[in-house]
C-alpha cells in the first residue's frame, strides 16, 4: 500500500505482512489487529494523525471536510480505509485501514473435508451460492479460496462495491461501483453494474457483497436460469440469510408480499454457506444449508 506515498509512523505497520488492519483513535491510538488478535501498539500525535488522513483522501481522490466527515475510500493497492472526522467522531479523527491481501488461502483452511467437499461438490454442480458472516468473518476470503476450483474455461464477471476480491482464474472481468463526483453525478451504482454484467455474458457472475436495490436484479436473473453464481451477505445465520434477503427485497420493492420475495429467494439461490470466525482468530465454515423450494431448508453440514 506504501509505494511512494509517506505514511509516516503508520508505515512500520502497513508494510508488516502479518497485519490484516490499522486502526487510530481517540486521537492517537495506533491498534493493529494480527494473528493474535487486537492489540494497541502506538501513539501518534494530532500533526501525525492528519497528515495520514490527509494522505488517505489524497491517494483515493477523494475530499473529507466539515460537509464530508465520512471518507470510505479504496487505496491503489486495493486496501480499504475508512476515515471519520470531528464533529461526527467524538474523540478526534478515527482511521481504519483494511489492508488488500494478494494471498489466496486454501479451501481447506476453512474447515475439515466434511464441510470444504460439499464446497467443491456445489462448485461442480453450478449451484448458486450466497456466503454469509459478520464483518471480517472471511466471506470474500472464502469466496476467492473458492474460485481455485472454478473451470478455467469459464468467463467470470465481477461486481463489486469496492475491489476486493481475487480469483485463481484467468479469465475475469472486474467492474467497481463509481461515487458520485462533488456535484453529485457520475455515480455508478450495483444495480446498474449487476445489470451491465448480464450483457457481458457470464458463465459465472460474482455479487461481491448484497446490500441494495441490485439484490431484485440479481436473484431476477439467478431464478431465470444463470448458474454457478456467488455473492455474499452480512448476517448472523445461514437461515437468518433468508431473511435478510427477503428484507432487502421488501425494502426495495415494497409493492411484492412476504411470500414473493421468499418464493424468489428460494427459486434463485441454492445453498447458503455461513463463515465465521473464531475466538482464536481463525476464519471458518460453520454452517451449510441447502434451500428447497416449499420445503425448509436442509443442513448439509453444521459445526457441533
Amino acid at each position: 500500500m506504501s509505494g511512494s506515498v509517506d505514511w509516516g509512523p503508520l508505515q512500520t505497520y502497513l508494510d508488516n505482512p502479518e497485519i490484516n488492519e490499522i486502526m487510530v483513535i481517540n486521537d492517537g491510538e495506533v491498534w493493529v489487529e494480527d494473528i493474535d488478535g487486537l492489540q494497541m501498539v502506538a501513539s501518534i500525535n494530532s500533526k501525525q494523525t492528519q497528515h495520514c488522513v490527509e494522505q488517505i483522501a489524497r491517494s483515493s481522490g477523494r475530499r473529507i471536510d466539515l460537509m464530508s466527515p465520512i471518507l470510505d475510500a479504496r487505496m491503489s493497492d486495493g486496501s480499504r480505509a475508512c476515515v471519520v472526522i470531528p464533529p461526527i467522531a467524538v474523540d478526534g479523527p478515527t482511521i481504519s485501514i483494511r489492508k488488500f491481501s494478494k494471498r489466496i488461502l486454501p479451501l481447506a483452511s476453512f474447515g475439515p473435508a466434511a464441510a470444504t467437499d460439499i464446497v467443491k461438490q456445489l462448485i461442480t454442480t453450478r449451484a448458486n451460492i450466497v456466503i454469509s458472516g459478520a464483518t471480517s468473518s472471511g466471506k470474500t476470503s472464502l469466496l476467492s479460496s473458492a474460485s481455485q476450483f472454478f473451470s478455467p474455461h469459464e468467463r467470470i464477471v465481477c461486481v463489486e462495491d469496492t475491489s476486493e476480491l481475487r480469483f485463481a482464474h484467468s479469465h475475469v472481468v472486474a467492474l467497481q461501483t463509481r461515487q458520485p463526483n462533488q456535484e453529485g453525478s457520475g455515480e455508478i451504482s450495483m444495480q446498474s453494474l449487476v445489470r451491465t454484467s448480464l450483457r457481458l455474458r457470464p458463465d459465472r457472475l460474482i455479487v461481491g457483497e448484497v446490500r441494495g436495490a441490485e439484490v431484485i436484479d440479481m436473484l431476477l436473473a439467478l431464478s431465470s436460469g444463470h448458474r454457478g453464481c456467488w455473492s455474499t451477505v452480512h448476517s448472523s445465520s445461514a437461515s437468518e440469510t433468508i431473511s435478510r434477503l427477503s428484507a432487502l427485497v421488501l425494502r426495495d420493492s415494497p409493492q411484492w408480499s412476504s411470500r414473493q420475495s421468499l418464493q424468489i429467494i428460494h427459486s434463485a439461490i441454492d445453498a447458503v454457506i455461513h463463515v465465521e470466525r473464531t475466538s482464536s482468530h481463525r476464519r471458518r465454515i460453520c454452517d451449510i444449508i441447502l434451500l428447497q423450494p416449499q420445503a425448509v431448508a436442509e443442513h448439509l453440514y453444521k459445526v457441533a
